[in-house]
């Protein structure tokens, strides 16, 4: 089970050296080459601060465009003049929140920026970059996981029926045209082989709450009935 690291990755960030200038985290896992450089560019115009993007998780209740900032700011007025900027950028922020964690006050002087794409399907806030994972088969036979890579390709890995513990592996190519649904097509195949029906949902163990993303199979053909593959990540 993946476990967010934002916030000890922004932790780290805080309490890492001073700089000539305020520095600006731009969380862009979201946006393509194009809108990386937009926001960068914009910054670097304004000559006003330091900026370095990263392609980290986003906190699964950041569902907008959101700016965080650290209490002891040494300049306040910083937050609305990179507002500002990220508005003129094309990205428009609307939340603007203290950073905290567990009632701990950072003091360095940054702030992050979790930016979106224009365009958001069917206005559901969930992208193909939320379902690059791995996951653990659940009810699937022999199948044991499934992998899909940032590169478009997956991998299916099953057990052997020869029933020697050799694991066998699929592979191919995965798409994601429309939400809730995903495609596996198989190398050489012309068309989609597997076909799953997207999946979020909540929970919780005793240590904290979890979010869940399934991955359910539409074709029992190829799959036995009932079979799914699941990841939780905590909160």
């Amino acid at each position: 089970m993946k476990k967010i690291n934002y916030l000890l990755i922004f932790i780290a960030f805080l309490l890492s050296g001073c700089t000539s200038q305020p520095t600006v985290y731009i969380y862009g896992k979201y946006l393509n080459n194009s809108q990386k450089e937009a926001i960068i560019n914009t910054f670097e115009k304004s000559d006003k601060y330091h900026v370095e993007v990263n392609d980290f998780d986003f906190p699964t209740d950041i569902t907008v465009n959101t700016l965080l900032y650290s209490l002891f700011l040494q300049k306040p007025e910083s937050i609305d003049i990179v507002s500002s900027l990220s508005t003129s950028a094309g990205f428009p922020i609307k939340e603007k929140q203290v950073f905290n964690v567990g009632n701990n006050w950072y003091t360095k002087d940054s702030i992050a920026l979790f930016l979106f794409p224009k365009i958001i399907d069917n206005g559901i806030t969930f992208f193909k970059q939320d379902l690059i994972n791995d996951y653990k088969a659940q009810n699937c036979g022999t199948a044991t996981s499934l992998k899909l890579n940032k590169n478009g390709s997956f991998n299916l890995e099953s057990l052997s029926k020869s029933g020697e513990n050799v694991i066998e592996s699929i592979d191919g190519i995965w798409k994601y045209r429309q939400y809730p649904y995903l495609e596996l097509q198989t190398k050489g195949s012309p068309y989609a082989d597997y076909y799953f029906e997207i999946k979020r949902f909540k929970g919780a163990d005793k240590v904290s709450e979890i979010d869940y993303l399934e991955l359910v199979s539409l074709n029992s053909g190829s799959l036995p009935e009932g079979c799914s593959f699941l990841i939780g990540t905590r909160k």
